[in-house]
């Protein structure tokens, strides 16, 4: 009776807890006055966009999708919609600083960064808040003690200024894929350049060679461009050929021990034996049977 009472108690704590999550999506998410008419004091530049964008696709994508349509792993709110971008960036702020149900805060994030994710999400539905994307060169350098590349960012015209403030992504090539090396954000500098460490610890091909990419990508105001570079910085990868061709039974096929080939054979040719041998028995018994009945 105890425990039935106990399994009463239990039932309803779990729907009461699963109410209030309801209760907590679906109701309306009201936001102060005072809150709503906050002003965004970050204007929307090259950096700033790009440490948004950059927010939006370690934090939110999962939920609200890579086109921040709400289609995500979950279905989430829209944040290209009308109804969503109605409201202001004081607004935006508040509910992404704050979080409700499911949708976690973001106050861990500085403020600057949290103001950024607010100008993406602005730029995401009107792109011409930004200039039409440009092309750049990029360049890069490389260095040592300790590995290091530099890329350099300019103007892809005969004046060659350097460009600042512009994401620069840094990967290391490997075989299906790109593995992301430096920080999230690796803006350059007034003198265009920005340098990142090269980790010492990562594997490379036989000779120890590692090819280092870097991009400038999905940015809002410059065309997409990438440039590599190949070191001799990586640790040599093992392949064990030795070991591999010689006759193991981790060995290839045509690696096989000797004594295996031939127990194997020997099985084989022993199975097809004994069927030879049952069906010369059984003509030899027709045979016999054939001449009694005479």
């Amino acid at each position: 009776m105890q425990m039935r009472a106990s399994i009463n108690i239990l039932i309803i704590l779990v729907c009461i807890v699963f109410s209030s999550e309801i209760v907590a999506q679906t109701s309306p998410w009201l936001v102060s006055e005072s809150d709503a008419a906050k002003i965004n004091s970050f204007p929307v530049t090259p950096k700033n966009v790009a440490v948004g964008k950059n927010i939006f696709a370690q934090s939110c994508v999962s939920c609200h999708g890579s086109k921040a349509d709400g289609n995500g792993l979950m279905k989430s709110t829209s944040l290209i919609s009308a109804v969503f971008q109605k409201q202001t960036d004081g607004a935006i702020f508040y509910k992404l600083s704050i979080g409700k149900g499911q949708m976690p805060s973001f106050k861990s994030l500085k403020e600057e960064d949290r103001w950024a994710l607010v100008n993406y999400l602005r730029v995401l539905v009107n792109p011409t808040m930004v200039p039409a994307a440009v092309d750049v060169k990029l360049d890069i350098t490389t260095s040592e003690s300790p590995n290091s590349v530099t890329a350099f960012v300019t103007a892809s015209d005969s004046t060659k200024t350097p460009i600042a403030d512009i994401d620069v992504h840094f990967y290391v090539k490997r075989d299906f894929g790109m593995m992301r090396i430096g920080h999230a954000s690796n803006p350059t500098s007034a003198d265009g350049k920005v340098t990142v460490v090269v980790p010492d610890d990562i594997i490379g091909n036989s000779e120890g060679n590692l090819t280092i990419v870097t991009k400038i990508e999905n940015n809002f105001l410059y065309n997409d461009v990438e440039s590599s570079v190949t070191k001799q910085w990586g640790k040599q990868l093992a392949t064990y050929d030795e070991q591999f061709n010689q006759r193991e039974l981790w060995g290839a096929q045509d690696k096989a021990p000797i004594w295996l080939l031939l127990l194997a054979n020997a099985i084989i040719l022993g199975v097809w034996s004994a069927i030879f041998y049952v069906i010369f028995s059984l003509a030899k018994l027709k045979k016999a049977g054939k001449i009694f009945t005479k």
